[in-house]
Order: structure tokens, then C-alpha cells, then sequence
């Protein structure tokens, strides 16, 4: 699936995922123009993502625009190309594992995508439609 398909949300997880898939295949001590500063904070940074991500919101995560969700969206793209598709299996794709019951607001083009996935129960269904209903009155 295209990073472009995916929500901002996934986009991130994988764009971590493929970032310690590169730190791992390369050599940055002892890079040169690479502070040993920059190595140390980016392994902190991606050692406690899964932490972090738990307290970044829906909210938050909305507020972000367009151009920062289409660079993140590329730049999953480009390492992918870079560090070889097949490394990416598809068990390392975040999914929702129900993307209906959330409890949280929803767009009606995050509603739209969610009733265009395969395999949805007609309760999902049904629920998403009501969502939606309420938010077009």
C-alpha cells in the first residue's frame, strides 16, 4: 500500500520502523560531518517512540498540515525504496485493530476510508454510518 493511503498516524509508526531498519544497516559513529550528539539523541529518540506515541493525540496529530503529513508520507516511500521493499513484511504495517470502535472524532474522509476497507462487520458498518450522519447535520 502506498504511504499516500495510509493514515498520518500509520505513516509515522512506519517511518520510526524504517529508520531503525537504516540505523541498523549503517555505520553512523565515526561518520564524518555526524556529531556524536545527533547519533545519541536519534537512538533516544527512536528507543522510546513507542512510549511517546501512546501520549500523542488525535488532535495534536490532525494539526499537523499537509506538507508535513506529504513529507512523511515520502520519506516512508524513499526508504522504502532505499532499504529494499521485501524488509518491510506486512506484519510490520501498523493496522487498527478495530478502526470502527474508537471513541474518538472522526473526519468524514477518515469515516469514508474506513467504509471503503474489506471485512467490515455490518455493526462497523452501521456505525460508521451513524458517525457520519452526525457529522453532515
Amino acid at each position: 500500500m502506498p504511504a499516500s493511503e495510509r493514515s498520518f498516524s500509520e505513516n509515522l509508526d512506519l517511518l520510526i520502523r524504517l529508520l531503525r531498519k537504516l540505523k541498523d544497516k549503517s555505520h553512523f559513529e565515526g561518520m564524518p560531518g555526524v556529531p556524536k550528539m545527533f547519533i545519541t539523541n536519534f537512538d533516544f529518540f527512536l528507543q522510546n517512540y513507542e512510549r511517546m506515541k501512546d501520549q500523542i493525540t488525535v488532535q495534536l496529530l490532525q494539526q499537523f498540515g499537509e506538507p508535513i503529513k506529504q513529507m512523511v508520507a515520502d520519506m516512508v516511500d524513499q526508504l522504502q525504496e532505499e532499504l529494499d521493499e521485501d524488509l518491510i513484511s506486512a506484519e510490520e504495517i501498523p493496522q487498527s485493530e478495530s478502526p470502527v470502535i474508537t471513541g474518538q472524532k472522526r473526519t468524514i474522509e477518515e469515516i469514508d476510508r474506513l467504509l471503503s476497507r474489506p471485512g467490515l462487520s455490518e455493526e462497523e458498518i452501521d456505525r460508521l454510518l451513524d458517525e457520519r450522519k452526525k457529522l453532515k447535520s
